[in-house]
């Protein structure tokens, strides 16, 4: 017995699917099952480069040379244990590289010298989002909406009080089109697993940074936030994303640009 959101990606392996709605129990027939569809075309990759790392060692996985195109969505993908989580939060500041370096462009750093790793949090959270591979990592308020305020008071400098009238308009947005109005007072932890990635997705998205980094984001969606996800990803205006995945259907609508990451 599976327990799956997007029973479409068990399409041959299955001999019967149940649906649960509301109390009630659905048979949907196996061959009726389809790839999600009607998703946004791929953007040709730019040719300037946001990430330029050369032999970068992080504290996990081998030395990697590469870049990653400004204005893109780039794919990260590879093998289990090939270092991909620690690689993203590498480039997003989060770990200190082991050996080697990266640059980032003038974009993302906007006038700042140091690396990623030794910015302050305002002025990272200002320049790079990051949605962890288990949300409940980077979880630090009572309740959904306080969760998304987050980021825009750091940047502010004011821990308390409301957020400026832009921040405010994008967190109602977010609600929205993440499905989280309904529990914009639950607290976080309560969630469930596809609930608290899409929050961890809105408190990424709140601050419009110049790059974006997910590990896994569409980890737990039903098919119809699935979609709403990559489109809210593709309408995004000056953001590179950089997304940690397995997921084929997310690799096909916005894998414009893709690195792959060996074991060795």
């Amino acid at each position: 017995i599976v327990v799956e959101h997007r029973h479409q990606l068990w399409s041959g392996l299955v001999d019967r699917i149940l649906r649960v709605e509301q109390g009630n129990v659905h048979e949907i027939q196996v061959r009726d099952l389809k790839k999600p569809t009607n998703l946004p075309n791929r953007r040709e990759p730019g040719s300037t480069p946001l990430v330029t790392a050369d032999s970068l060692l992080t504290q996990w996985g081998a030395p990697r040379t590469f870049s990653i195109p400004e204005g893109a969505s780039t794919v990260i993908t590879g093998a289990n244990g090939s270092g991909k989580t620690t690689l993203a939060l590498t480039l997003g500041g989060l770990i200190q590289p082991k050996k080697g370096s990266f640059e980032l462009s003038d974009t993302v750093r906007q006038g700042l010298k140091k690396q990623p790793h030794q910015w302050r949090s305002a002025e990272l959270a200002r320049r790079i989002g990051t949605v962890f591979q288990d949300p409940e990592h980077q979880f630090v308020a009572r309740t959904v909406r306080d969760e998304i305020e987050v980021g825009p008071k750091i940047m502010s400098g004011k821990r308390r009080g409301t957020v400026d009238p832009a921040s405010a308009e994008r967190i109602e947005e977010l609600l929205d089109r993440l499905r989280l109005r309904h529990l914009e007072h639950a607290n976080p932890f309560t969630l469930s697993g596809g609930e608290k990635r899409r929050l961890s997705v809105a408190t990424a998205l709140v601050a419009a940074p110049k790059l974006l980094i997910l590990d896994e984001p569409t980890f737990g969606q039903d098919p119809g936030t699935f979609r709403e996800l990559v489109w809210m990803l593709r309408e995004l205006k000056d953001t590179t994303i950089i997304s940690v995945t397995h997921d084929p259907d997310f690799i096909a609508a916005l894998g414009d640009h893709h690195v792959e990451l060996s074991t060795l």
